[in-house]
Order: C-alpha cells, then structure tokens, then sequence
C-alpha cells in the first residue's frame, strides 16, 4: 500500500487501514493482474481459477470507459443527490464523477478487498476520497459487512447507485444479492414510514385517552392466571377467504371445547355469520374506523365474549364495547410505558407492535404457554379472488379484489407449493410473524389454511388432522377474565408531577431553541463566523436538553416521530459538515420547520393530556 493511502486510512478510516495491516497476508492477490492499457494507464484484470479472465476497466481506454459510465447517470444526479458507488476497482468512475459533481456526496463500496488493496498499491486513493466522500465499505476477506445499509435507512436525500458494470459479471450472485438487500431496505423503510406517518398522532392520542381502561381492567399478561392457557390448545382464527371451508371443524372444536378459540380483525364478523362465537375477540388497530368491526357484535347485543384489546387501539372501539375487556400494553404505547414502567416487565409484559394482530396474539398465548398454537384462516394472500371471508363485507373491507388489482399482486409460495397472488401488507404480515417463530424453541405451531400462504417455522396441517392428532381431548375453560388490575396508583401521581413540571421547562427550551436559530440565520446571513460558532454551541446544548426532557422523550417525539426522525438523519449529516456557514443555513431550514411541529403538536396533545 502507498504511503499516502496508508497516512489518508489512518486519519480518515483506521479500522479499514488497521483490516489491511493485520491481514494483508490473507487476501489472494494473484487473481488480480495490473495491466497497461492501450491509451497508456493502469487498468485491472480478474482472472479467477480455471475460469474466463474479466476485465474491471476497459483493456483499451479506463478513463474514456469511465467518463461514459458518468454520462450515463448525470441526468439523475441533482444537488439533493446523494451517490453510492458500488464497486471502486481503479476509481476511474469516482474520478470522473468528482470532476462532473465537485460538490456532491457520495460513498464507497469495495465489495473485494483485494481489489481495493491492489488499487491503493498502483494509485492514489487521494483521487477518490475528499471532503465530500460520506462513507468508504470495503467487505473483509471472511465476512461480508452490511453497515452500508444504514445510509439507506437513515438518509433523508435521495440515494443514487452507481454500479460498476464489470462487477455485475466478476461477482454475480454477491451483487445480486446486494441489490436484494438494498432493494427490501428501502422497502421496509417506505413501509415504516408509511406507518409511522399515518398512526404516529394516533398512537399517542389513543394510549392517553384509554389510560383510564387500562388502570381498570386486568392486564392480559400480568393479572390473568398463566394455568387457564399453559399447555392448552390454541386456534388464532383471522379473516382469510378459507376460513369458510373450514368454518364447520371450528363449530366442532367450539362445541366440543377441543381448544380456546380467538378470533383477530375482522374474524368475529364470519364467525357472527356462521353462529361460532369465539372465547375472546383480539383487536389493536388505533383507527379509528376500527370500532366498524365490531358493529355487528354490538348491534347483536353480544356482550359477554372477552374483548382483549392493544392499550393503543382506537378509543372508540372499547368505549364502545360494554362486554367484559381485558388489556396489554403495546410497544407504541407511550402513556403506559411512561406511567407503568417500573411496574412492568418489559421482557414479558410488553407486545410488540407488528403489522398484524395475529402476530401480537401468537406473541401473548406463547408468553402464557399455549400450546400447540394453530392458524385458520390465515391466508397472506387471495383465494377465489377474494381478500376476506364470507360474512365480512363493509365499507372498510371489501372482500372481492378486481382484476386490474389482481394483476399488479405479488407472488408467493403458498401451503402446498404452488404461486398464490398476494399483496405487500400480507407479505410483510408473513415476514414478521417469521421473525418471531425462532423465539419460543420447544413449541408446536401449525397452519391449517388451505391455500393460504407458506409461513416458514409454521408448518401446514389440515384442520382435519389437527383434531385428529392434537386437539384430541376437552379442555376445561374458566372465567379467565375475571380477574382484578393490579397496578398500584400510588406509583403514578408523582409521575404526573414530573411530567407536568418537564412540560414547562420543554416551553423555555423551545424559546431558547427559536432565539438561537434567529441569530444563526443573521450570523449566517453577515457572515459572523465566531459569532455563528458560539451561537451553534448553545443551539447543541439546548436541544440536547430537549431531548432529554421527560415531555418531548416521552409524548411529544412520537407524536410527530416522522419529523422528530427526520431530523435526527440531518443532524447526522450536518455533523460531518466542515463549512460553518453551510452548517448554519442548513441547519435554519431544518430547525425552523422542526420547531413548528413541535408547536403545533404540543397544542394538539395538550387536551387529552392535561386530563391525564
């Protein structure tokens, strides 16, 4: 390695230069020949063993090779772009990229670290990393690094990817399989700030007005006798188009008291329909539209079946239930965690928040012992061209997908193996629920939707055979419910006290934060620079006491968590910032918008907490 690349790592990256120092004699570099080119510089050929040799850059013209790669993605490149390289070879590309974009960010891959090590032996790695250069990856010899994906989940600016062609071809299935990451990352990130923007307000709003149901009815996880459900049968019924097929062995189950019998969503509706009422109906959807799904359970005067019911669902939704109600704290409820945290364990009281309440529901009956746990209806999927069961049909849910919906659907594998059409909700659904199998080792868990989709850990079985061979003998239910909250209120009016307290010294804060950002826009503006300097260090320290204020950390920053999280990716990007006026006109536009949410969202939350 040069000495000029070895002084820029140690500055710059040490951990990447202290990689390259302890195991340079790790990396096989006869693959990798330096060749001359025809137009007279350096370029690169992979010859891997007993394989066809592959050019990294052109045999006749890298730099003219190059300046085409460039041109070919300008056009994407606006100053609100930020570029990942994937694939640095000689950094030809790099080159002629900072020549085009001078002021532009970007970061590195070098998914071969022995490409990168013959690269910075034959050139200036000086060329390619400057002051504009975010983040350098280079993957080890013995493991692949995925820390790259973190630029894709945190970055508010769009990321354009610039890939080497010859890599596509030199590691194939590595770059595939990036690609895939890269691709379900910035999914999951659309998907969870699609969420977070639509319930954000919701969570809050919902988890402060039904405070007073959680502290007068039973916690599901904490209060109601773990012996009513360990080792006893379980069937999570969900609103999925097969559970009409197999509506007849659940009446059977029921009558015969084979298993407890749970209805999630939209469930009761067809269970309603087909007169099999469950032991309990699940709910934790913080719409407000919720209250719709059980209308129908209402207008029938059905009052005596449990509802256990998410502390952040829709308030409307167990206010207007009058039949008996049981709770659990979810993980987006702020209130409760707030209010009860020290008389929770978190370990065990708390359910995540997930996309379905099928998956919270299997999170609670293994956290009471429940087993085998079995799934109907729970397709991920269309069956007959249809999202829902028979008996579910409301302006909230329409059960018939049309045609041109049909043909936009995803694919997937379903119980037998065959591809099922389904859509991205049901398949992060599925995901999730996965994710969540590896946590109760020792436990049976069973499928038994025909022709719904494959859940890997949750094998099929029908529902035929599930009688036959697990639910094969009565269980005996009690009034489970029946049990009394056992959260002490003593614990929470000191609490109330500190919040109320935190909540006047969050208004200081914010007028000390709109003061600051006042004099940074007028330092920046006249070009103050020591001024700006001292004005940027108050600014830090007041917002690092916002941060820790009881109020904003606990209520206020999920209330507007998008913003609140947005924010956090400028911070980021805005330490790395070496220009102090740069640094100061950024930080106006970000702030100021950011203030105003927390305005407008303190007034919003003021109501419904002051009655907390």
């Amino acid at each position: 390695m040069l000495v000029d690349n070895i002084l820029l790592l140690r500055e710059r990256y040490p951990a990447l230069r202290t990689y390259f120092s302890e195991h340079e004699g790790d990396l096989t570099l006869e693959q990798f020949k330096t060749l001359e080119s025809r137009a007279g510089s350096e370029t690169i050929r992979y010859e891997p063993n007993n394989e066809k040799p592959l050019m990294v850059h052109s045999m006749y013209d890298p730099v003219r090779e190059a300046e085409r790669i460039i041109a070919s993605h300008a056009e994407k490149i606006t100053e609100k772009t930020h570029v990942f390289f994937y694939g640095v070879g000689f950094g030809y590309h790099v080159e002629k990229f900072i020549e085009m974009f001078p002021n532009q960010s970007y970061s590195l891959y070098e998914p071969i670290p022995e490409m990168f090590l013959e690269m910075s032996k034959n050139r200036e790695l000086g060329n390619i990393i400057n002051k504009n250069t975010q983040n350098v990856y280079v993957d080890r010899h013995n493991v692949e690094m995925f820390d790259y994906l973190d630029e894709f989940t945190t970055s508010n600016r769009n990321i354009h990817l610039i890939v080497l062609p010859s890599y596509k071809n030199i590691i194939k299935e590595k770059y595939e399989q990036f690609h895939q990451n890269i691709k379900d990352t910035i999914i999951n990130r659309q998907t969870n700030l699609h969420t977070d923007a639509s319930f954000q307000k919701l969570w809050v709003m919902n988890s402060l007005i039904n405070f007073e149901t959680v502290l007068n009815t039973p916690n599901m996880l904490k209060d109601i006798d773990r012996s009513q459900f360990e080792g006893k049968p379980a069937l999570i019924v969900s609103a999925g188009p097969s559970l009409a097929e197999d509506i007849e062995h659940i009446r059977y189950i029921k009558n015969n008291n084979l298993a407890y019998i749970f209805s999630v969503g939209s469930a009761i509706n067809s269970l309603i329909e087909y007169d099999v009422l469950p032991d309990a109906v699940f709910t934790y959807d913080p719409r407000v539209k919720n209250k719709i799904v059980f209308d129908k359970m209402i207008s029938q005067n059905i009052d005596h079946i449990p509802m256990v019911f998410g502390s952040s669902v829709g308030y409307e939704t167990i206010k207007n239930y009058q039949g008996p109600k049981v709770h659990f704290i979810t993980s987006q409820d702020r209130t409760s965690l707030y209010f009860l945290k020290e008389q929770l364990n978190l370990e065990h009281d708390l359910i995540l928040d997930s996309p379905s309440i099928a998956v919270m529901t299997f999170q609670i009956l293994n956290k009471l012992g429940a087993d085998p746990i079995v799934f109907a209806g729970q397709n991920l999927g269309y069956l007959h061209g249809r999202h829902y069961s028979k008996g579910i049909e409301y302006d909230i849910a329409q059960s018939a997908i049309n045609e041109k919906k049909l043909e936009k659907a995803l694919t997937t594998k379903d119980v037998y193996g065959n591809e099922i059409k389904t859509n991205q909700t049901f398949n992060n659904m599925r995901e999730n629920l996965e994710s969540f199998v590896p946590l109760y080792e020792g436990k049976t868990f069973i499928n038994t939707t025909k022709g719904g989709a494959e859940i890997k850990g949750v094998p099929f079985q029908t529902i035929e055979e599930v009688i036959n061979n697990q639910f094969i003998k009565p269980i005996q239910k009690l009034d489970w419910w029946k049990k009394d909250n056992s959260y002490d209120e003593k614990h929470i009016q000191p609490l109330k006290t500190t919040l109320l307290e935190s909540r006047k010294e969050y208004e200081k804060i914010i007028s000390k934060l709109t003061n600051s950002i006042n004099s940074i826009s007028i330092y920046t503006k006249t070009r103050r620079k020591l001024q700006l300097i001292t004005e940027l260090n108050n600014f830090d320290y007041d917002y690092n006491k916002l941060i820790k204020n009881q109020y904003y950390m606990n209520f206020l920053a999920f209330f507007i968590r998008v913003n609140a999280n947005l924010l956090e990716n400028e911070l980021k990007m805005l330490n790395k910032e070496t220009d102090v006026f740069v640094r100061g006109k950024e930080m106006e536009k970000v702030f100021t918008n950011f203030i105003e949410h927390c305005k407008q969202g303190t007034k919003e939350l003021e109501e419904v907490l002051s009655a907390i």
